[in-house]
């Protein structure tokens, strides 16, 4: 989080996937639960697009963990809008691949560690 600006607002795309647009806080809060069932999350960039001059980055990346029920693996683009100074993010568009997340966020949330965890 402290790549953001104090006002960075957060996207989560596509917006079929229902997502309302996240200050820093409602971020947190929507992402931190998320989060608890993942154990050795990893990220890995491959692929990144720097435009100085319209002050936009973009990532490509995939990330992998292990979970309850099974390995997770995701597929990302990012799209940062820089602040002026370009030393933090002003708009954070985050692109998932929609059907892996839906299907495997609702295999974890039907699995009996579940209820141990909020907000799935």
């Amino acid at each position: 989080m402290d790549v953001r600006a104090s006002n960075c607002i957060n996207y989560i795309l596509p917006n079929s996937l229902g997502q309302k647009p996240m200050d820093n806080e409602e971020y947190k809060a929507f992402f931190a639960p998320r989060m608890a069932p993942f154990r050795n999350f990893n990220l890995a960039v491959h692929d990144t697009v720097v435009d100085e001059a319209a002050r936009k980055v973009v990532l490509h990346m995939t990330s992998t963990a292990s979970t309850d029920v099974g390995d997770y693996q995701n597929e990302y683009m990012l799209k940062l809008h820089m602040t002026k100074d370009c030393r933090k993010v002003d708009i954070f568009e985050e692109f998932v691949d929609s059907a892996y997340s839906a299907k495997f966020m609702a295999s974890l949330a039907k699995h009996p560690s579940a209820a141990k965890k909020p907000n799935l």
